[in-house]
């Protein structure tokens, strides 16, 4: 049992902060754009204000999220369900990848589109029926030009039906922990039931940079070249000179513009979703703003120094009458201007009896914030090995405990 040995402490020894083939229509609609009102905007921006950083957040859902801390940066209905268009391939290439990493498949393997692939809809990369196309470039054409009739062409050469495929899809995110995404087909075209979240969205991308970090470099490829034809990738971001590699973009009818978006500055990688924009353009300046606020505002900080003992506790049946003991390694992300509202409680076992091994919990530091809805907890270990005392050495050490408990 833990207890309590420092209350409220400050944290003041932080470390440094460790970033398609459109269909033709031949009557065109012309709606006139009425410019809001003033004060209507004015009153617009206020309800997009978030809390508690008073960030304006123009996206429907929007969640930010430091990826080596997984602490989230800012959250606008991040769990609330949306159709994700295009982002559904980011789980559709996750699979493929999976598949290649397993050995089912190779790269060169080849490929033969089906008129189901060819009859797709939307953005492709111009696959024709009966086309032996490798696996290495459907995946490409699916990443980086948002291919639908590659994403047909590889769930039914991995699955045998897309319908087979999707329920794959969705069985291995939810392994994953996406505990509220049901696919029902691998190009993300709109269709009853096929859900997602801000939060799984990112837990599918995270997933793919650690599982298959050689494929996921195809997600910054700025173009792909098929049958001739150059198709630059949608994901303008990468343009911007902020450190992006990645994800997804996708846009629906219901669900407006959106997309997964990751950067790396400084050796600190940020996930962001946002969703429910009205164009491209407003798509790629809200990705942008958000991350470049992510990254200016927050840092990644160390509570205790790496290595470094932060008390001695009293041991017995030790060679030694007391063990040091250091913290984990840890990082937090806080944002910067309030860091030193960050505030930790000690605790630590009553008794430690050695022998201890390195690296055994004795206890754990609790660490709390105002911005914070959840606690952090680290854990407080033995720094070295102890060994345990003699025969006789240990005779005398219990006479010592009785006598100074009187």
């Amino acid at each position: 049992m833990f207890i309590k040995l420092l209350l409220a402490v400050f944290l003041v020894s932080f470390a440094n902060d460790s970033s398609a083939r459109p269909k033709k229509n031949n009557v065109v609609k012309v709606k006139q754009k009425v410019k809001p009102k003033k004060s209507e905007k004015v009153k617009d921006e206020q309800n997009n204000i978030l809390q508690p950083y008073g960030i304006v957040v123009n996206s429907t859902h929007a969640l930010l999220i430091d990826s080596e801390t997984n602490q989230v940066l800012l959250d606008k209905n991040g769990d609330e369900q949306l159709e994700p268009a295009s982002m559904t391939k980011i789980m559709t290439a996750y699979m493929v990848m999976k598949a290649l990493h397993d050995g089912r498949v190779k790269p060169e393997s080849l490929v033969t589109i089906s008129r189901n692939a060819r009859q797709m809809e939307g953005s492709d990369m111009f696959l024709e029926v009966g086309d032996q196309v490798t696996v290495d470039n459907l995946i490409k054409g699916l990443i980086v030009v948002s291919g639908n009739d590659a994403a047909i062409a590889l769930s039914e050469f991995l699955g045998g039906t897309q319908d087979a495929f999707a329920a794959d899809m969705t069985a291995v995110a939810k392994k994953m922990g996406c505990s509220k995404t049901e696919f029902k087909n691998a190009s993300g075209l709109p269709q009853e039931g096929h859900l997602s979240t801000a939060r799984d969205l990112i837990i599918m991308s995270k997933r793919t940079l650690e599982d298959f970090p050689k494929w996921y470099g195809v997600y910054k490829e700025t173009s792909f070249t098929y049958r001739g034809i150059t198709q630059p990738n949608r994901n303008v971001l990468l343009n911007k000179n902020i450190g992006c590699d990645g994800v997804k973009t996708g846009h629906a009818e219901c669900p407006g513009y959106g997309m997964v978006a990751s950067a790396v500055q400084n050796g600190r990688r940020l996930f962001l979703v946002v969703a429910g924009l009205r164009s491209m353009k407003q798509r790629a300046d809200e990705a942008t703003r958000l991350l470049n606020w992510g990254f200016a505002n927050f840092g990644n900080y160390t509570i205790y120094p790496p290595n470094k003992p932060i008390i001695e506790l009293p041991l017995r049946y030790g060679v030694a009458a007391k063990i040091a003991v250091e913290a984990a390694p840890h990082q937090l992300t806080i944002q910067r201007n309030r860091v030193d509202q960050t505030k930790a409680v000690i605790f630590y076992e009553d008794v430690l009896e050695a022998p201890l091994k390195a690296g055994t919990k004795v206890g754990e530091a609790v660490v709390t914030h105002p911005d914070w809805s959840n606690s952090v907890v680290i854990p407080l270990v033995v720094s070295k090995d102890v060994e345990r005392s003699s025969f006789l050495l240990r005779i005398g050490q219990s006479l010592q405990y009785i006598f100074q408990k009187g």
